[in-house]
């Protein structure tokens, strides 16, 4: 790709041409799956890279690592330092397998639930 390909319109552009410009910015931008932000911290796209990277980081805890992902709503998510107790462990994965089989209560029944007290 030459500097004049930059300076002329699209329209006076060949097909490879736009084509060499396209594989170009793919290159350079579109595999990346990672990125670095204004403030320094480590964006990730998907949280299976993220996590990947805080299994990495021998001795720190999640807050202490300037790093973060972009969850599928947009948001910028970092994992909590707490550690849950073996309790609240066990209340978790009650909830996960009675979801499993289909023992939760609908959005429906939660309300009707909350609206009674």
């Amino acid at each position: 790709m030459t500097k004049q390909t930059m300076d002329r319109p699209l329209s006076d552009m060949t097909l490879s041409e736009l084509r060499d410009i396209i594989r170009d910015v793919i290159r350079e931008e579109g595999f990346s799956r990672w990125r670095i932000d204004k403030d320094g911290n480590i964006v990730f796209l998907f949280e299976e890279d993220y996590e990947k990277y805080l299994t990495e980081q021998k001795d720190k805890l999640p807050g202490e690592v300037k790093a973060y992902f972009i969850d599928e709503q947009g948001f910028t998510v970092r994992y909590a330092d707490e550690i849950p107790s073996t309790r609240t462990r066990r209340r978790i994965e009650k909830a996960k397998q009675e979801i499993a089989e289909g023992k939760g209560l609908s959005l429906e029944e939660f309300r009707q639930r909350l609206s009674s007290k």
